[in-house]
């Protein structure tokens, strides 16, 4: 369900950005999130976690939104082969949003990097950024990434 809000938050976050002096209705927004195929839950929930990192006292909603970055983070070799394509784009969508810092950005590519030996898609990458950013890192304790369908390398014993 964590993966579920993550995305919702791209989504309002994005929506946000792209309509800043035309925000529609929550209740407008919320049909959107509705037909896309998200619950009324899930929906709240993301609702409520945005508006308290935002600005929990704010009299206009969406009034400012973080900081971007000035520098960019480059992934070495061995993150590049660790990540997709789009579990990369997804990854630094999430930090150019302003929805991870940079530790929680570093974070999230160690504990990748503990737990899968194959290549981590978009999806797999959500599960474990959610994890993060919902401070829910038990979440990540049964996560299972490894390929078990790939040879055992000759260097481990």
């Amino acid at each position: 369900m964590r993966d579920r809000i993550l995305e919702i938050v791209v989504f309002l976050i994005d929506y946000m950005q792209e309509h800043r002096e035309q925000v529609s209705d929550i209740d407008d927004i919320s049909s959107i999130l509705e037909t896309m195929g998200y619950q009324d839950d899930e929906i709240s929930a993301a609702y409520s976690w945005l508006m308290d990192r935002i600005n929990p006292d704010a009299e206009e909603y969406f009034a400012s939104f973080p900081v971007r970055h000035s520098s960019t983070r480059v992934l070495t070799a061995s993150e590049r082969a660790l990540l997709s394509t789009e579990a990369q784009g997804f990854l630094f969508k999430l930090m150019n949003l302003g929805l991870i810092d940079d530790e929680q950005f570093e974070i999230v590519l160690d504990r990748l990097s503990v737990v899968s030996t194959a290549s981590v898609t978009e999806e797999e990458i959500k599960t474990v950024a959610s994890a993060v950013l919902f401070h829910d890192v038990e979440e990540l304790d049964g996560l299972n990434l490894f390929d078990i369908t790939s040879p055992l390398s000759p260097f481990v014993n």
